[in-house]
């Protein structure tokens, strides 16, 4: 996550500047550069340099994005989408996967313009990942929002007769149901009228019954949470509410028993400067075990 050793910091710091400028050179093909890009993705990854990996990508994306406003073309918006990925996964590598919201606002025009050309293998990809971030982080209107774009990509490949993604996933419309399932039950609306419909419309009355039923089943397992969290006063200051709680905690984040110290802070903070009354998990559930 954060490379205490602060040689070996410089020294990938530096080769990621290296690979910026290769990049951006018209001296190397465009194989060398995904290879040398891959090489140092994965160097990242390999020394768990997640911090360096956000700043590496963030720059990376500030590039693409400028290229796709001036010249918006369906390539230059999968690399968008592809570079906020990266993206994602570096901050989900340091626990503070709601920072990548502001990117992943700033790639709608690509996910837009993919849909209309119907290039909806990387569209699913794409929505599937980031509903995931969303709900990880429990931001779950923007993760039900991004559940169902995934859905409707799966949709229209199915349509076309294609269930096989090219990396060999099978496309398999009860896995986005269950998905929007989860997320849609831990919003305020729930299962709306409209969902079930289009639910039931894409899977049949019984296999959406059975995939409603599952994720029912998984929802009950799962420990209760303040009702709080569903209110528009709680969903219109997250974002804010998360940048306090990480300032508060130091930016450290992912030890043993963190979630403890982060429900102490984020208790104190909602109720100083919001006037919101929370609970924690560990205090509705008194006899489940929190580390």
């Amino acid at each position: 996550m954060f490379i205490k050793d602060e040689a070996k910091h410089q020294e990938l710091k530096a080769k990621g500047h290296e690979v910026e400028l290769l990049l951006q050179s018209t001296d190397h093909s465009e194989q060398d550069k995904q290879q040398k890009l891959m090489e140092y993705l994965n160097l990242l990854n390999a020394e768990r340099a997640a911090d360096l990996g956000v700043i590496f990508t963030e720059r990376m994306l500030e590039r693409v994005g400028s290229a796709f406003e001036a010249h918006p073309t369906a390539d230059l918006a999968v690399d968008q989408l592809y570079t906020c990925l990266l993206l994602q996964q570096f901050h989900s590598m340091l626990f503070d996967t709601w920072r990548a919201h502001p990117a992943i606002e700033n790639c709608r025009n690509a996910l837009t313009m993919l849909e209309a050309e119907g290039r909806w293998s990387d569209c699913l990809r794409y929505c599937q990942d980031t509903a995931n971030t969303y709900a990880e982080s429990h931001f779950w209107p923007e993760a039900l929002d991004y559940a169902m774009h995934a859905h409707k990509s799966a949709r229209e490949l199915l349509k076309q007769d294609i269930r096989v993604l090219e990396n060999g996933e099978l496309i398999d419309m009860e896995d986005s149901a269950f998905s929007i399932i989860t997320c849609a039950l831990h919003t305020a609306e729930g299962m709306t009228p409209e969902l079930t419909l289009m639910l039931q419309n894409d899977l049949g009355s019984e296999h959406f019954s059975t995939v409603l039923a599952e994720v029912q089943d998984a929802k009950e397992s799962e420990p209760e949470s303040d009702p709080v969290e569903l209110t528009p006063e709680y969903l219109a200051i997250r974002f804010e509410l998360e940048e306090k709680i990480d300032d508060a905690l130091e930016h450290e984040r992912g030890y043993y028993d963190y979630c403890k110290e982060y429900w102490m802070a984020k208790r104190m903070i909602l109720r100083s400067d919001y006037g919101i009354r929370w609970k924690s998990p560990a205090a509705l559930n008194p006899n489940e075990e929190f580390h």
